[in-house]
């Protein structure tokens, strides 16, 4: 299953640009296929996409549907950001 990045205060699942396997960039979710390469990567991925308070971010592990749905709502969008609430919604925030 997929790992991504949650912050505990705020809830916000940390995004950017990415790219797909056809090399296409895309707006989403930070992820990972393990929990090694997110610690690993964590804290330099946050910096290059604009986060700061790197302590204040988890590691969720979350299931490939639940990161499919992340990217469908953020909708290609990079003024968009999402909350993941305490009970599992997802909560969008628009500019």
């Amino acid at each position: 299953m997929p790992f991504v990045l949650r912050d505990r205060i705020t809830g916000e699942i940390a995004c950017g640009m990415l790219r797909n396997v056809y090399d296409f960039a895309y707006y989403g979710a930070l992820w990972w296929e393990d929990i090694d390469a997110a610690g690993q990567a964590a804290e330099r991925a946050l910096a290059e996409h604009g986060y700061e308070r790197f302590a204040d971010w988890d590691i969720l592990e979350v299931k490939e549907e639940r990161l499919k749905l992340f990217n469908v709502k953020l909708n290609n969008d990079p003024r968009r950001r999402l909350l993941l609430e305490q009970d599992g919604a997802i909560k969008l925030l628009k500019p």
